[in-house]
């Protein structure tokens, strides 16, 4: 997690909107491979919350005068936890773009 939120920090506004769309993406990925357990229910619940969360923090950083700050970073990070390792690493790929 502390990886995840350092690169959020590093972030431009236009890469850190990449994250957190591709994680909402990721998030929905690793709901899909949950259909069939035995524990569906609970995990996408689970999922569902984090996905909501993720998106209301997209949203509120689609405006400039909104900051990431510390709690939000935290918030952030915390519902990448869900998410398997290879999900992460996409994740933190996703913003790599050419530096302006």
């Amino acid at each position: 997690m502390i990886q995840t939120i350092d690169r959020m920090r590093l972030a431009n506004r236009q890469e850190l909107l990449t994250l957190l769309a591709t994680a909402i993406t990721e998030m929905t990925i690793s709901a899909r491979a949950h259909y069939d357990v035995d524990d569906s229910v609970s995990h996408l619940r689970q999922t569902n919350e984090a996905i909501h969360r993720l998106a209301g923090h997209l949203r509120d950083l689609c405006d400039p005068n909104e900051t990431l700050s510390e709690s939000r970073a935290a918030g952030i990070g915390g519902q990448f936890t869900l998410l398997p390792p290879s999900a992460i690493t996409r994740i933190l790929n996703s913003a790599n773009t050419n530096p302006h």
